[in-house]
């Protein structure tokens, strides 16, 4: 029951707000200067890479890499907040947080919704809703992980 609650609050979420707008948000958290995108994923600061704690996104090469790199591009900025998870740190000594842009619209939260990343299942305090948004994602087939790819004739 829970879950089908999600799912609906998520589709009305999806097709009711503008595309920086989100339920998850965090406008008094810390904000941090960019000083480059690594990935769509990962962002460069001034004293550490961050890895965004909610979501995953196709390694470079990968299918839909391109399209999650450019989207954390522009939605980051300058600079972007950062609201901690239970963990701090991943096993390549990245620093691990919920990411937001400048003001206060959660990064995690676009990139499942808009077909871009998958949800981080292990662990943190969004986590339920993030797997949920992806499974409503994923349903509608929207986004470019979605997409249903034409099959090629053989």
């Amino acid at each position: 029951m829970r879950l089908a609650l999600i799912t609906i609050l998520v589709t009305i979420v999806a097709c009711t707000t503008a595309i920086e707008e989100t339920l998850l948000q965090c406008d008094d958290c810390r904000e941090v200067r960019v000083n480059r995108v690594i990935d769509g994923d990962t962002l460069q600061t001034p004293s550490r890479r961050v890895r965004l704690f909610g979501v995953d996104t196709p390694e470079a090469g990968e299918r839909c890499a391109s399209e999650a790199t450019s989207r954390i591009n522009e939605l980051a900025g300058n600079s972007v907040r950062l609201e901690d998870g239970p963990r701090l740190t991943d096993q390549f000594g990245r620093r691990l947080a919920y990411v937001y842009t400048g003001e206060g619209y959660s990064i995690d939260e676009i990139l499942v919704r808009e077909g871009l990343g998958t949800a981080w299942t292990e662990d943190g305090q969004h986590q339920g809703y993030l797997v949920g948004l992806e499974q409503t994602t994923s349903k509608m087939e929207s986004g470019c992980l979605w997409l249903i790819q034409p099959r090629n004739p053989s």
